[in-house]
Formats: structure tokens, sequence, C-alpha cells
């Protein structure tokens, strides 16, 4: 019973205080590890490895946060727009323009747009326009029907299918009147990155700017120029401030009946008019009170400087008969020009016969020049109207004796001066309003952020467990070897000191 024996000798029954551990046993040598004086020699060095064990869990938790910021993804904000405007009477379905044509979605991109967008706009960081262009993503969205087509048939072009590749390439699909845009951060080659909510509102920016581009594009939506601003009372004689009075009632009327029905049937929320009720207005204030008053100082020759009004009136009647010379001489041009003008002639021969048939066609050009003279025509009968307008004045003038500007025609004149800059104000209040509602787009989700990097400790907290897991790990290993080598090394010494002596 050898084995036994050496049982014996290892744990004797008078010491039970230790665990030995028996590594290689054999018949000859053996290694004891006395793991109490393993776990002494932690204790003796608690307080060092303590300190190790906290610094590598901090360790362990910051090293993901750092990556985290070295590697995370960049922010990307998006929106999607959402067409709203009619064409040939029928709401907008797909990408279509207000005009008929195909939506140039590229115009977002644009250096105006982006340009517009930046002006005025304080950012942390300096951003360039072709930086922000290059981080500019614009999508569109198939409807439901084409997705599907493009994803049968995409399945079998991937199965190398000829015919369903040759199908998928002429398949014409059909999008939404939606499509979306995305933000991207980090601008130019160092990756400038700016503010979650400046990105944000950079983003708003663009696509109010694009609103606006659609508005003036196809709505011809501009604010009317201030036909008002250069009257002065003071310094023009009276029929001189009303003619200008009276030019700039035509020039807001005019400005009125260029716009197409959907801009004026827009009806203010402020005033609860549309620009059909502030045209009515020009007309009643013009009828009333305008002509009333112009007609009732030329009548009586009213007027602050005879001599000089005439020498005015004179001049500009003498303007527009160089005007109506000038103008007759290019009708008599085209007039030549039209009746010696031969339309292109078109050869067509028949395979069936030796015949051959022309056929005329008009050109542009000369469509041209019948535009042109029927401007011609209008332009001289509106020059005739004001010569002989001018013609009375003058005649007039002279046959009467000169009226003195009363304290009543003077407050008539300002009060219609005032009146006339408030109906313009209207207008242009009216305009501003209908340029900053969503008369073409409407952003059906607003701007934001996309994912959860505004918090990145929510971000990195799994590899932040991970990485304080291994920390402690890593920091107890080191400190049980800490305790076990002295140990190991003592048993060795022993065993070395044993075999010397026998």
């Amino acid at each position: 019973m050898e084995g036994n024996e050496n049982l014996n000798k290892i744990l004797p029954a008078e010491d039970n205080r230790q665990i030995q551990l028996v590594i290689n046993q054999s018949a000859e040598e053996e290694d004891t590890i006395d793991l109490g004086n393993v776990f002494t020699n932690m204790k003796q060095k608690a307080k060092f490895y303590v300190t190790l064990l906290v610094l590598f869990l901090a360790i362990g938790l910051s090293v993901p946060l750092l990556i985290y910021q070295f590697t995370k993804p960049p922010l990307t904000v998006s929106s999607v727009v959402t067409l709203r405007y009619e064409v040939d009477g029928k709401q907008v379905t797909d990408l279509t323009a207000p005009d008929g044509t195909q939506l140039d979605l590229n115009q977002i991109t644009s250096s105006y747009v982006l340009q517009e967008a930046l002006d005025g706009f304080t950012l942390s960081k300096p951003v360039t326009v072709g930086a922000l262009r290059n981080n500019i993503g614009i999508r569109t969205v198939l409807t439901e029907e084409s997705q599907r087509v493009k994803e049968s048939l995409a399945g079998l072009a991937g199965a190398k299918n000829s015919e369903a590749y040759t199908q998928l390439q002429n398949a014409e699909m059909k999008y939404q009147n939606r499509f979306i845009v995305t933000l991207t951060n980090g601008f130019s080659e160092n990756k400038t990155e700016l503010k979650n909510d400046e990105l944000i509102l950079l983003l708003d920016r663009i696509l109010k700017v694009y609103n606006n581009y659609l508005v003036r594009q196809y709505a011809d939506l501009r604010l009317p120029e201030d036909p008002y601003a250069m009257i002065d009372i003071e310094e023009l004689d009276v029929l001189d401030s009303l003619d200008q009075i009276r030019s700039g009632i035509s020039h807001l009327k005019t400005f009125i009946n260029d716009k197409p029905d959907t801009i004026q049937n827009y009806r203010s929320w402020q005033t609860g008019r549309t620009l059909i009720d502030l045209n009515e207005m020009l007309t009643l204030f013009r009828s009333t009170k305008v002509d009333y008053l112009y007609a009732y100082v030329l009548e009586n020759s009213i007027t602050r400087d005879k001599d000089a009004l005439l020498t005015s009136w004179r001049f500009t009647l003498r303007q527009y008969q160089n005007e109506l010379d000038e103008l007759n001489e290019s009708i008599a041009e085209t007039e030549k020009l039209l009746a010696n003008y031969k339309n292109d002639e078109v050869f067509i021969t028949m395979q069936e016969s030796d015949a051959a048939k022309s056929t005329k066609s008009s050109t542009a050009y000369y469509n041209s020049l019948i535009l042109q003279q029927t401007e011609n025509y209008n332009r001289a009968a509106q020059i005739k109207t004001n010569i002989a307008d001018y013609t009375d004045r003058i005649t007039r003038l002279e046959n009467t004796d000169r009226t003195e500007v009363s304290e009543a025609v003077k407050t008539e004149l300002e009060e219609s001066l005032t009146t006339a800059q408030g109906i313009f104000e209207t207008i242009r209040s009216h305009m501003e309003e209908l340029f900053q509602s969503p008369l073409y787009t409407t952003f059906e989700d607003y701007s934001a952020p996309q994912g959860k990097e505004t918090n990145f400790l929510i971000a990195s907290a799994k590899n932040m467990a991970i990485g304080g897991a291994v920390g402690v790990i890593l920091a107890c290993g080191l400190w049980f070897l800490a305790g076990f080598i002295p140990e190991f090394s003592a048993g060795r010494k022993e065993k070395t000191g044993n075999k010397e002596a026998a």
C-alpha cells in the first residue's frame, strides 16, 4: 500500500489546516501549492491590486467610449416632402411639375438654393456650398405597384434571366408625389461637424428655399415693386403726381391680372381678402377718388407753375411723337419682310410613282415676325392715345388761366397718395403671406435626427459592459497571479533543496 503511505505523508492527520494541491504527482517527485499561502499573499498586496482593479475597470469603460467617438456613424437628418398642387385641375399624384413637365429635384442641390439657405445663417463652423451639396441625398418613392414589379423583376434578373433583366431595364416606374431629402453631418475633407440642432435647421432652410423656388418658378410669385416710392407731391405738380398715382394703380392691376387663378383666389388668413378683392379695391379707388380729382384739376387748370408744366408736357409729347415715328418705321420694315417671306418647302416623293409633292411649313422666324408686328401695333395704339391726351392737356392749359392749388386739393392729393400706398402695402403683405404658405410643398415629416447618436452612453452601453467585465477579469487574474507565483516559486525551491540533500 505504497500509495496510501505517500498520501499520509502529504496530508498528516495533525495538520489539517492546509489545502494542498498535488501537481504532476509521481512516484519520485511531487509539487505542492498551498492555497492558504496564495490567498495570504493576495491579502498582503490587496491595496495595490484594488487600485489596479479600479484602474482596469475605468479603462474597460472608457475605451469603448473613445472607440465610439472615432468610429461613430455621422448623424443624418431627413425630411419627407409631399407635393401639394393641381395639374390640369387634378391633385398631383406623382413627381410632375405644376406646368406638366417632369419636376427637377436637382434644383434642391443647386448653388442658388444652397447659397440662399446659408446666407444669414450663422453656423458654429464654416460650411461651403460644395461640401453641403456632397452631403445631401434625394430619394424618390415608388408607387406600391411599381415597387412590386421592380422586386419581382429584380429577383428574376438576379437568377440570370436575360429576358427579365431586359424587362427591368425597360419597365416604366411610377413614383409617388413625395420624396425624401437627407443631410449627413461631416463636411469637407476634415469632416467638420455641426451641432445637431444646426444640422436640422439647415435642412429645414434648404427645403424652405426650394419651396420658395417652386412658387416663384411656377406661380410667378414675386413681390410687387413700390410704384409710389418716387412720388413727391411737394416737388411735382398736381397733375404729374396724379399721373404717377394712376400709373401705379395700372401697374398693380397688371401685376394681379398676370397671376394664375390659383394665386388670385388665395384668401389671406390675416385680412380675409383675395387678390381679386384687392384688384376690385384698386378699380374702385381709381374711379371714385383719383380719376375724379384728376378730372377736376385738369378742367380747372389747377397748377403751381403753368409755364413749367407746359414745358414738361411739350417735352413728353415730343418724346411720344419720336417714339411713334421709330415704331412706324419698324412696322413698315416688318410688313416688307412678311410680304416677301417665303415659307420653307418640303418635297415628298412617293415610292409608288415618280411624282413629288411639296408642302409649305411655317418657320419659327416667320412666327416671331408675326408676334413682333402684333406688339408693334399694340404699342403704336398706346402711344397714339398718349399723344392725344397730352395734346388735349396742352391745349386746355394754354387756353385757360391758371388756378392756384387750394388747400382742399392738397388734402385730397395727400389722401389719395396715402390710400394708394396703403393698398400697395396690403398687396405686398398678401404676397408675402402667400410666399410663406405651403402652396406647392409641405413638410409631411419634419426634419429629425435618425438613430440615437445624440446619447453616446446608451449607444456604447453594451461595449462598456463588456469592457468593464474584461477589465475586472484582467485585474483579478493579475492579483491571483501575484499571490500564486511566490507560492509556486517557494515550492520549487523546496523541492530542489530536498533533491540536493538526498
